[in-house]
Formats: structure tokens, C-alpha cells, sequence
């Protein structure tokens, strides 16, 4: 074995050992033995199909950098917390949303369009503050009010339509 493919494995496994320490025993050992598989795995495929050794190192430090997220996560979905600590976390979370969506909105009012850019398209503002006025608007035609009377025969349908709009003077 190559000194680069034994730094990398030293380096793969020192990781896993790191992240899964004080965790319960269980679970840490599943974690660990799953790693070190998926390393034996994957260093005899490689190997079989021909790749030298520097390069399956270089590739299992690549795939130990990339998966660094990964094992956080992982390791945070396992951690246990009491719940007074996760209660605490969101509501910091929740009041940091609030802060962050009123502060965006307010510097999103503060902003005017560029020079020469016509004002048009969607209008933030009233996707943020939907409580105020929309006067520009038209109003939708009127509905017909309808009524209905069933018979054991047949059904009448009576329907009132508003009267038209008065007529506009005409200009000149």
C-alpha cells in the first residue's frame, strides 16, 4: 500500500472516529463499520479496475472533503438534545426569520428602480404588505343573481342581471 493511499485511509478514518465520538456505543460502531466497508469497497474496485494507488488516495480525500457535510448532518440528526435547548433554538430561529423578512422588506421599500427602467412587472411591496389598498384594480363585471325552483317535472331557472351601466357622454 502506498504511503498517499495510507494517508488517506489514516485521514478517512481519524474523521469518523472524530465525529462519531461520545456518541452511544451502538450507533457509533454501526457508523464506523459502515465507513470502513464502504472504504474496503471502494479501494477493491478500484484497485480491480485498475487505478493507482495515489489516485484511489486522492480520491478518498476528495470524497472525505465532499462528504463532510453529510457526516454533520448525520451526526446532528442522531445527537440528543433536551428539549428546553431545542425549544430555545427555535425560537431564536423563529424571531431571526421575522427580523430578517422585516428587515429585507423594508430595504426592498427603500429601493427605486434604476434610471431609465419603467416601473412595472410585480410590485413587492404589495406581495409584502398585502393589507394596503389595491386602487388600481378594475372590479370584476357583476355576478347575476340566480335563483332556481325544482319541480318533480322540470327545472326552471330564473336569472336577474344588474341593469347596463348608464351610457358616457360622448367627447369631443
Amino acid at each position: 500500500m502506498s504511503p498517499p493511499l495510507r494517508a488517506a485511509l489514516a485521514l478517512v478514518r481519524g474523521w469518523t472516529y472524530l465525529y462519531t465520538a461520545g456518541m452511544a456505543p451502538a450507533l457509533r460502531d454501526a457508523r464506523r463499520a459502515e465507513i470502513e466497508s464502504d472504504l474496503w469497497e471502494f479501494h477493491e474496485d478500484t484497485r480491480r479496475r485498475g487505478y493507482p494507488p495515489s489516485a484511489i488516495g486522492a480520491h478518498m480525500l476528495l470524497r472525505l472533503v465532499l462528504g463532510t457535510p453529510a457526516d454533520l448532518f448525520w451526526r446532528a440528526e442522531h445527537a440528543r438534545f433536551p428539549s428546553r435547548i431545542v425549544q430555545d433554538a427555535l425560537w431564536v430561529t423563529a424571531v431571526a426569520s421575522v427580523a430578517f423578512v422585516w428587515w429585507l422588506a423594508s430595504t426592498l421599500q427603500a429601493l427605486e428602480p434604476p434610471e431609465g427602467m419603467r416601473r412595472g412587472g410585480i410590485d413587492v411591496m404589495r406581495l409584502v404588505y398585502p393589507f394596503q389598498r389595491i386602487t388600481n384594480v378594475p372590479s370584476p363585471p357583476p355576478t347575476p343573481y340566480e335563483f332556481a325552483r325544482l319541480t318533480t317535472t322540470r327545472c326552471l331557472i330564473v336569472r336577474l342581471l344588474p341593469p347596463p351601466p348608464p351610457p358616457q357622454p360622448a367627447s369631443r
